[in-house]
């Protein structure tokens, strides 16, 4: 027994001198994870620099889906926009959030026509089965439901239960009226800082700019004190909600105006005690149709974005006061007959412009000319100078 005792005793040493090597380098998982979450950065970093897209991608979470299609369209955009060579990502600093998950804050600085953009924000760094990932902004959620709202600080919850809310209802209203429910969840993310917000999207996007959908990605708007009436707040996810529904029904093959116009109308008319516009307040439209098809909106300043919404709102207006929703619905349908440009909405504007000028004509009859004609007719616009831009008029005229 005593024997037996000392070879228990000594195979206790001898397994205490196998596991010590391993609880040292069980320690070591904070610098390796530190280590690889300044890779990742660099990485994402050198990818852009380089134009290589699917190095970019490699370095992000692929289970979070939707999350991988906005920061696709994210780099197609920052190579474009970035002066070349000069996009920087800078680790910061690096803390546990959770078992295999970590909270990186960030500086990403880049330069337009000479001049430095930065921002800071944090990320959250996932280890999965392939290595450290980046897995969006740390979110705080809530959950209804088909509805998924995010929001980056806690002191938007009450934001984010109007947003909530405000989808919920508006959910509602589109089946019952258009037939639509959305295919999967409908996922809305809210940003504290405009300017995260906007550097989440693309860098390319106007700074007057307070909400964004394209398809495949999730609703994203700008919270903290940028909405300080509910009615206004609400109005803007009923208009982001709406690009998603124009988005599943028409294939994503509408065109920008079109797209617009549905957004601006039902931003009003959805919901009761959404914010009403003066509809007997209808200014000159600044652009003829075939002009309005060209115009493209992230490149306008303010106040002709504007005027852009004004217009595209008035048209669709029109459109359903003159053929009703049910042609909306057979307008949808049949763009979606067409297969989908997996692109950004300005990126395919040509082949939008023409789809839909097609499926006007085939559902309403009307060319768009002849659609223009009967909606300055119905805005009750007089002969004289219909049109009105910088350089005066373009010499079309039409009947009153």
């Amino acid at each position: 027994m005593r024997w037996r005792g000392v070879r228990v005793a000594l195979l206790l040493l001898m397994l205490t001198a196998v596991m010590v090597p391993s609880v040292v380098k069980a320690a070591d998982p904070v610098e390796s994870a530190s280590e690889a979450a300044s890779r990742l950065i660099r990485q994402k970093q050198d990818a852009v620099n380089q134009g290589n897209r699917a190095a970019y991608l490699s370095v992000l979470n692929p289970a979070n889906h939707t999350y991988v299609e906005e920061q696709s369209r994210w780099f197609d955009d920052a190579i474009r926009w970035m002066d070349p060579g000069t996009y920087r990502l800078r680790l910061i600093s690096l803390i546990p959030e959770r078992e295999h998950q970590l909270r990186a804050w960030v500086e990403q600085g880049y330069r337009k026509n000479g001049t430095w953009h930065r921002v800071r924000f944090p990320l959250s760094l996932q280890e999965t089965a392939t290595g450290w990932k980046d897995s969006d902004h740390p979110f705080h959620h809530l959950t209804q439901g088909n509805v998924l709202v995010r929001y980056s600080d806690p002191a938007q919850q009450e934001q984010a239960l109007i947003v909530q809310e405000a989808a919920s209802k508006a959910l509602v209203e589109f089946q019952r009226q258009l037939g639509w429910s959305p295919q999967g969840q409908v996922e809305i993310k809210i940003y504290r800082d405009p300017e995260v917000f906007r550097q989440s999207v693309k860098p390319s996007l106007p700074r007057w700019a307070g909400g964004w959908h394209e398809a495949g990605q999730a609703i994203k708007l700008v919270g903290a004190d940028s909405y300080t009436d509910r009615r206004l707040l609400s109005s803007t996810v009923v208009h982001e909600l709406t690009h998603r529904m124009v988005s599943e029904q028409s294939g994503d093959n509408a065109a920008y105006w079109l797209q617009e116009g549905a957004a601006e109308y039902y931003q009003s008319h959805l919901l009761p005690g959404l914010i009403q516009e003066d509809e007997t307040d209808r200014p000159l439209p600044r652009w003829s149709l075939q002009e309005l098809e060209q115009v493209r909106l992230e490149s306008l300043p303010p106040d002709k974005a504007a005027d852009y919404y004004t217009q595209c709102d008035q048209l669709f207006r029109f459109i359903v006061h003159r053929f009703g929703q049910t042609s909306v619905k057979r307008i949808w349908s049949t763009l979606e007959l067409h297969p989908t440009i997996d692109r950004d909405g300005a990126d395919k504007m040509e082949t939008s412009n023409q789809r839909t000028r097609d499926a006007l004509k085939k559902v309403t009859g009307m060319t768009l000319s002849e659609l223009e004609r009967e909606w300055l007719n119905w805005m009750k616009i007089e002969k004289k100078d219909p049109f009105r831009n910088e350089s005066g008029l373009n010499g079309m005229n039409y009947a009153p």
